[in-house]
């Protein structure tokens, strides 16, 4: 009877958690109230209190799950990538079309990065561990050599290229315009990765 009513409590704090996700990358964090989540989750808003501490605990704990599951999508991709082509097809699975269509789907950093910079320290900690998963997974895709702390940078950098290519592309509202910049973002994003390590 307690492990079906762990499980039962499990489902449902994974209900919200999902409802958040996609509701605060397409409306904003600060857009959705606890109730309306609540009831989009099935729930009532009283139990709101039986899975989280407060709005913020929330929130970090949407952040960290809406990152969790943009890693495991990247990994599935990867996963099936032919060797030599890996950091390919992360870069051109983030940048695409159907990646600026679904926002509420997408990638949490480039939908809710100035929101997030607004948060209390403890959520922005909590959501940078993901973040780095992230940046970590494209550093393992580099090109061989460089120092650790260079190949983490590195990847930072052509993050962000990926990240600020799918904000413009979220922007525009000329398809043309938009399959532009998804060829030039990920032109850009795969120089900026392999071009070559300085001499030591």
């Amino acid at each position: 009877m307690a492990r079906h009513k762990d499980d039962r409590k499990q489902a449902s704090r994974e209900a919200i958690l999902k409802r958040a996700a996609e509701r605060f990358r397409r409306e904003g964090i600060a857009a959705v109230g606890v109730r309306p989540l609540m009831a989009d989750a099935g729930l009532t808003h009283g139990g709101f209190y039986a899975h989280f501490a407060s709005r913020d605990d929330l929130v970090a704990a949407t952040l960290e799950y809406a990152s969790e599951a943009t890693l495991g999508y990247f990994r599935e991709a990867l996963a099936t990538a032919p060797e030599g082509q890996k950091l390919e097809r992360l870069i051109s699975t983030y940048l695409r079309p159907l990646h600026r269509e679904h926002m509420g789907l997408g990638c949490a950093v480039s939908a809710l990065g100035p929101e997030i910079a607004r948060q209390d320290p403890e959520t922005r900690q909590r959501f940078d561990v993901r973040r780095r998963g992230l940046v970590a997974l494209l550093a393992e895709h580099l090109p061989e050599g460089g120092q650790p702390e260079a190949r983490l940078d590195r990847a930072s950098i052509v993050f962000a290229t990926m990240m600020g290519t799918l904000q413009l592309m979220r922007i525009e509202t000329d398809p043309a315009v938009v399959e532009r910049l998804v060829a030039a973002g990920r032109q850009a994003a795969l120089r900026l990765a392999t071009q070559p390590w300085p001499a030591a």
